[in-house]
């Protein structure tokens, strides 16, 4: 069989259907206190790929001006009906793409939380988005951000097969049946990612995310061409150093002089 996918029609995109993204992720906070931590005391912190707010309106509830960038309509038309529920917060959002982008002003923290590296494609995209984060970053500031560690064995599973099930309630009434599957392109190192759900109505949909690997000696050899140095490299959130069967890479990196 030949493993490859098209490009994604609008049915397919995950960033098209907030609400089968907040099913997903919108419980998640594994994430939660490193991010704030960071951002503790600090006046101005924007986040990179800033979805439905996740992590956004924590941030911003902890006293920062919070802005907001996203490139999927979608996402951001969810984010700004939170954000006008609590209209004491400061946040502004931006529709954009983080590969190129600017804001106005200076930031303190700049994060791209949540493994959304992974939606950069080839070495040039982590190029050019470390340029714009530096010509918005105060001296002294830092851009984190984490990743997934490639693990083989979720290459070998059958790619048709059903994995990781899960129930969830139907947006559309009812319980809808979530699975994934999927398969990993060696040559783009891009991991196929397909969501598939089973509506109450029987109905199927198929999302689809491809999301291009990195390898920890990957990035750290990306980050110092690209003018960074890393403040911190840790395999979690928690601080622990990167092991083996541990899948995650948490980077705090701050500007080379």
């Amino acid at each position: 069989m030949e493993r490859r996918d098209p490009e994604l029609s609008p049915e397919q995109d995950f960033y098209r259907h907030p609400e089968l993204y907040d099913l997903e992720y919108e419980g998640l906070v594994e994430d939660m206190g490193h991010y704030l931590r960071l951002a503790k005391g600090l006046e101005r912190v924007m986040e990179l790929g800033c979805g439905t707010g996740r992590l956004t309106l924590p941030i911003a509830r902890s006293g920062a001006e919070v802005v907001g960038l996203d490139r999927a309509p979608a996402m951001l038309d969810r984010l700004r009906a939170r954000v006008r529920a609590e209209p004491r917060l400061r946040v502004s959002l931006i529709e954009g793409d983080f590969r190129d982008f600017s804001a106005p002003g200076l930031f303190d923290l700049i994060i791209l939380p949540f493994n959304a590296l992974h939606h950069l494609r080839i070495a040039e995209d982590f190029l050019s988005m470390s340029r714009c984060v530096q010509t918005i970053l105060k001296p002294g500031g830092v851009f984190a951000l984490d990743l997934v560690v490639p693990d083989p064995t979720f290459w070998t599973r059958d790619p048709e097969g059903q994995h990781e099930i899960r129930w969830y309630p139907d947006p559309e009434g009812g319980k809808m049946k979530s699975w994934e599957n999927g398969f990993y392109d060696p040559i783009t190192q891009i991991n196929w990612v397909r969501y598939h759900y089973k509506r109450a109505s029987g109905r199927l949909q198929e999302i689809r995310v491809p999301m291009r690997m990195f390898y920890p000696q990957e990035i750290q050899g990306l980050v110092r061409i690209a003018g960074w140095t890393i403040r911190r490299m840790d395999g979690d959130f928690m601080g622990n150093a990167l092991r083996a069967g541990h899948g995650k890479v948490v980077l705090e990196l701050t500007v080379r002089p």
